[in-house]
């Protein structure tokens, strides 16, 4: 069975992870349209990828040879064009953060409720890691109650990679004026309506950093020990954040870190119980294909011994999209629904609020 799909926005993320992925994933997807704010970037990837190019996001979502839209554009827009898609009859995949704001995604639960046919899935690409479900499979299959959890993203943003990894990146820099303007005061909007209106900068750089960066491990960890943690305690201070969690016996960290020009990606979930201790990392994005392991130390009073699972090279991106074609193909609903995204999106309340 091939996806016919549809994306809506084409930048930086789409170019260097969707279409690329998808277009080697030929005996899954076809990409039959595209549609971009830009209109040099809309010509360019619709000459590239063959697909009818949709100056109207809604069009495409109407396209009669368009199975699933792929909603890719800037977070503000997500909920209206999935909207869209589900009304029009298709599949949607929308790229995290599903929204910025609990009631456009209540209303898009709702909706897919009288679309139970439809499959609907958000991309949180690194619940698809190799590491991560071997972590799940051990964790499942041992009883050992977990003592400490601490986790972290400390990242370089991906120019630094994307510069020496693949083609240039196809720059969108003809977006009209009165759409730039438009697209920050929905954001600002949105963020407002998510937080208060008298909501700090503080507060709105920190929902940001949750909603962009912190919600692959945040809902990571949440599918790991099934359930959402307490948040005991958030200190801030500008793009640094630390926030302490109190979970069914035991505490965890997360450090957020997302502002220094250090060449790193430290992306990493670690879970100490007592004689074991499981480190889940991940690589940056930017660069396909990049040896990912999974580390085990367990130890004794008198002994240790660390086993490292891989190095393995299937790409999180890729896992993703070969599980949502599954999806589609068998009929089933993924794991990250609609439903799951709005435990972060409350979560990201919560933590907000506590600053």
């Amino acid at each position: 069975m091939v996806v016919r799909v549809g994306l809506i926005g084409t930048g930086t993320v789409a170019q260097m992870m969707h279409l690329p992925i998808l277009n080697d994933l030929s005996g899954m997807y076809q990409i039959t349209a595209v549609s971009d704010v830009s209109p040099s970037v809309l010509k360019a990837i619709s000459e590239k990828y063959h697909a009818k190019a949709y100056t109207s996001p809604f069009d495409l979502c109407k396209a009669e040879d368009v199975d699933a839209v792929f909603v890719l554009s800037p977070d503000q827009y997500h909920a209206e064009y999935a909207k869209a898609a589900i009304e029009a009859g298709k599949h949607v995949f929308v790229e995290k953060p599903v929204c910025l704001c609990p009631q456009e995604l209540e209303e898009l639960i709702e909706l897919q409720k009288s679309h139970p046919n439809q499959i609907c899935m958000v991309g949180y690409m690194r619940r698809f890691a190799t590491g991560f479900l071997k972590c799940q499979e051990l964790l499942a299959a041992d009883d050992r109650p977990i003592e400490y959890m601490r986790f972290r993203d400390i990242i370089l943003e991906g120019d630094y990679f994307m510069d020496q990894a693949r083609q240039p990146i196809l720059a969108q820099n003809d977006i009209p004026a009165e759409a730039l303007e438009e697209s920050g005061k929905r954001r600002y909007d949105q963020l407002c309506q998510a937080l208060g209106a008298d909501c700090t900068e503080q507060q709105r750089i920190t929902y940001t950093m949750l909603a962009g960066l912190g919600c692959h491990t945040l809902s990571a960890v949440r599918e790991l020990v099934g359930y959402v943690p307490e948040v005991k305690s958030v200190a801030v201070d500008g793009e640094h954040v630390i926030i302490v969690f109190q979970f069914k016996g035991f505490l965890g960290v997360y450090e957020i870190v997302n502002d220094q020009d250090i060449v790193q990606f430290d992306a990493a979930i670690e879970i100490y119980q007592h004689s074991r201790r499981m480190k889940i990392k991940h690589e940056t994005p930017y660069l396909r294909y990049q040896p990912h392991t999974f580390e085990v130390v367990e130890s004794t009073k008198t002994d240790s011994q660390t086993i490292t699972y891989g190095p393995d090279y299937h790409d999180s991106f890729e896992n993703e999209l070969r599980y949502y074609h599954d999806c589609i193909e068998s009929g089933k609903q993924p794991k990250t629904t609609f439903e799951d995204a709005m435990e972060d999106i409350k979560m990201f309340q919560d933590i907000c609020s506590k600053i």
